[in-house]
């Protein structure tokens, strides 16, 4: 897969990188008479080698834990997903519902409570107005709050 030819071609990198440490950790590792008088512009030229190699060596100790991580997310994310998903839904549930309650209310005061004559606003109030009272759904709401923590 792609994530095993990465890591291949990682380790190669890490391999060469390696030796390039070691080619020039024993240069800077001569005596200072050895080196005679370019001495000092070697161990300048070498500071950008030891640099790579330890920038390749930090690299090289924090990629499993990238890796791990990584790997972590790709195993959650499904489940993370699931209650995700889950959740939108009992909300989308309620959202609705309550909507329809509102929607409920609303038109059952404004068609049905100004009616003067007793007989049209219990005729309106079978048809747009729910016949549980308002008792019924304050327990309702308690409940349910009660229920989500």
């Amino acid at each position: 897969s792609d994530m095993q030819r990465a890591i291949s071609s990682f380790s190669s990198f890490k391999m060469m990188a390696i030796v390039v440490v070691l080619l020039a950790s024993s240069v800077a590792c001569l005596p200072q008479e050895q080196q005679g008088p370019l001495g000092g512009l070697l161990s300048a030229a070498l500071l950008p080698l030891r640099t790579v190699g330890s920038l390749l060596k930090a690299t090289n100790d924090t990629a499993p834990l990238v890796m791990d991580s990584i790997q972590e997310i790709r195993d959650f994310s499904p489940l993370i997903l699931g209650f995700g998903r889950a959740f939108l839904e009992t909300q989308q549930e309620k959202t609705e519902e309550v909507m329809e309650t509102f929607m409920d209310s609303f038109l059952c005061e404004f068609r049905c409570k100004r009616k003067e004559n007793p007989t049209q606003r219990e005729k309106c109030n079978k048809k747009f107005c729910k016949n549980e009272n308002t008792d019924d759904i304050n327990n309702e709401i308690d409940e349910r709050k009660s229920s989500s923590l």
